[in-house]
């Protein structure tokens, strides 16, 4: 029990040196903002999403942005449902709105991917957004993130949270996706704050052409699974460009909440897959991952040695990650009611911590179609990024 404490103490100290580097980024404001309006192309990977692409491409086609300096090309991954006969229509009414079918499928490139590319193949702009097609934007977003671009920024990483219009009636699972996503957010703006690169989302990013193709676009990256946001940006920060969080409300996105624990298992899993990644692409980041997940298995196991201890890690370790996801909530300015869920979110961290990492080392999850994926997940070697 004894050695438990002193690798918890170890361990906690580190993590609070990290937790005090996202608080002090979340504070972080960018004073010179990119005054130019270069044309920017909008990518959107999609697959049997009818029930959703209407709503996104309503609100990417009635941007504040001037329409013939931007367009919207939809990389459509073989759809079975409407999906392509939806944007046709959206397509009779604008002419800034593209739809290429990606028939061509590399078996060693992920499917996200390899349908990005062939979109950002087909598009023409300067700067380059991508988004899900299960998100909604603000009609202020392409000209909120392009403000963010100056002198050599490759990359602009930007918020989304769940889209949960009542707090108090969501789900049990809702205000969990809600407030983890919170979390996961306020580490990833405050490490970009602090100019640490650690984490952002394909659900809300932009990234100049030139920075993806001096990078070789996601051709290093392309065996694993996961990967087509996080993974490039640690690509195009090794390149040497400045990387820069959209912290203005101008640019938050709503994507679409989970009301399936097996789904958000599975997506959050996937995600910890890039880990493995991370010792080549950012060892400073793999080892702070390593932190986190060592930092909560202890917790766990303590439970079987003195669960009067294990309470008090727990409070501890609850009390700095409080402080932080408090001030994610401020600077994002979200609704405080969530911070009711608190309490309950924190004991079942470091279970969701331990599965998750254990899960994403083993590969233990399937992409949300083609289980040939999960497949080239396992056969993947460990050769070094470069």
């Amino acid at each position: 029990m004894k050695l438990l404490s002193i690798l918890f103490l170890l361990f906690f100290i580190y993590y609070c040196y990290y937790l005090k580097i996202f608080f002090k980024g979340l504070k972080r404001k960018y004073l010179k903002p990119y005054n130019e309006r270069p044309f920017v192309s909008v990518i959107v990977a999609a697959y049997n999403e009818e029930n959703k692409i209407p709503h996104l491409l309503t609100t990417l086609l009635n941007q504040d942005y001037p329409q013939d300096l931007y367009e919207i090309v939809i990389a459509n991954d073989q759809s079975t449902d409407r999906t392509a006969d939806i944007v046709k229509e959206f397509q009779k009414k604008f002419d800034n709105l593209k739809l290429i079918d990606v028939k061509i499928s590399d078996e060693k490139i992920s499917r996200k991917k390899n349908a990005l590319s062939h979109g950002i193949k087909a598009s023409k702009g300067k700067i380059i957004l991508t988004t899900d097609a299960d998100c909604i934007v603000k009609t202020s977003w392409i000209s909120g993130m392009v403000r963010y671009f100056d002198h050599n920024v490759g990359l602009v990483a930007g918020f989304s949270i769940p889209n949960i219009t009542n707090l108090t009636k969501a789900s049990f699972l809702e205000k969990y996706e809600y407030l983890d996503t919170l979390a996961i957010f306020s580490a990833a703006a405050g490490a970009i704050g602090e100019d640490k690169t650690f984490s952002c989302s394909g659900q809300n990013l932009a990234y100049t052409r030139e920075a993806y193709n001096n990078v070789g676009g996601f051709e290093k990256i392309k065996r694993f699974i996961s990967g087509d946001d996080i993974l490039l940006m640690q690509l195009i920060r090794k390149a040497g460009y400045k990387i820069r969080f959209a912290f203005g409300d101008d640019t938050h996105n709503l994507t679409k909440s989970e009301r399936n624990l097996g789904r958000f298992l599975n997506q959050r899993i996937r995600w910890a897959s890039n880990e493995k990644a991370q010792l080549d692409l950012n060892p400073e980041f793999f080892y702070f991952l390593l932190d986190v997940f060592l930092l909560n298995l202890i917790i766990i196991i303590t439970i079987f040695f003195s669960p009067l201890i294990f309470i008090m890690m727990l409070i501890i370790k609850s009390l700095a990650d409080f402080i932080v996801i408090k001030k994610g909530i401020n600077r994002f300015k979200l609704d405080k009611k969530i911070l009711k869920f608190f309490p309950i979110w924190a004991i079942i961290q470091p279970f969701y911590i331990v599965i998750a990492g254990i899960g994403g080392r083993l590969g233990l999850f399937k992409w949300n179609r083609k289980q040939k994926t999960l497949n080239l997940h396992k056969q993947n070697k460990k050769r070094p990024i470069h």
